[in-house]
């Protein structure tokens, strides 16, 4: 998640965001899978379709605007150009926003990740070593506050 939330970063993360509601498109949630703890975004919910072209995220045929995204090499192929995915019930396609490295809904061995797995919605940035303290990490259209 390198760019909005850096290495080092302390979160403060609301665990009961999700028990009366779902994610919802562009929240950072912290999932539990494979007995490992993940920070991603939420790309696509369920009935959902996704789609990588050139580098660009297309979802239900619009492409995204994504001012926290970050790339900083060559990824491989299956990063920039993917889909489309139908996304099923009960699912959700992540991914991080260091796009480059990211191991997310676009590798196979990630996969889409179900509902269930998500812990919570990270909500601030708090204890930054990089003076992003207060930094308010729920969807604004734009990067913190």
């Amino acid at each position: 998640m390198e760019r909005t939330i850096l290495q080092g970063d302390r979160i403060v993360v609301d665990f009961r965001q999700y028990r009366q509601s779902k994610p919802k498109s562009r929240d950072i949630v912290v999932i539990r899978k494979d007995g490992t703890f993940f920070v991603k975004r939420v790309m696509a919910v369920a009935g959902e379709v996704i789609e990588g072209k050139d580098g660009a995220i297309i979802v239900n045929g619009s492409r995204l605007e994504e001012p926290y995204v970050q790339h900083l090499g060559n990824p491989p192929v299956q990063l920039n150009e993917f889909g489309p995915v139908n996304i099923p019930g009960g699912k959700l396609f992540l991914m991080g926003d260091n796009r480059d490295v990211s191991m997310d809904s676009r590798m196979p061995e990630f996969g889409l990740v179900s509902e269930e797995s998500v812990e919570g919605m990270a909500l601030y940035i708090i204890g930054s070593k990089s003076h992003r303290d207060g930094t308010d990490l729920r969807w604004t259209g734009s990067l913190g506050k």
